[in-house]
């Protein structure tokens, strides 16, 4: 899977929930960030056990009390800053990109 080079444009921070994420702004491969306050991370868009999109089909990412990502397939669940699976059968973390914030703009590191 390619992932971002460093200085890809990934979407901006006010187009973010708080808390709350979406899909990137990118097509090299599936993409979400999260968002708490400033603190914004970014995730490959697979879940590590069931393989499928962790973002809903209208592409909002399911946050549990701004905390927790929710897989929509079968409720794992991942710490929102650090992509630690908290619970369910995944087992595995999620895979981070690490990004930057630049004014409204985050981009991949």
């Amino acid at each position: 899977m390619e992932l971002p080079p460093p200085g890809t444009p990934l979407g901006r921070l006010s187009s973010l929930p708080d808390p709350g994420g979406r899909e990137a702004d990118w097509d090299g491969a599936p993409l979400f960030l999260v968002r708490r306050g400033r603190d914004v991370r970014c995730y490959v868009n697979i879940c590590p056990h069931a393989g499928r999109a962790l973002s809903l089909p209208d592409g909002r990412v399911f946050l549990h009390k701004g905390e927790h990502i929710i897989c929509p397939v079968h409720g794992a669940t991942f710490a929102l800053l650090s992509g630690a699976c908290t619970g369910g059968p995944a087992g595995d973390p999620l895979t981070a990109i690490p990004v930057r914030i630049e004014a409204d703009d985050i981009f991949a590191v």
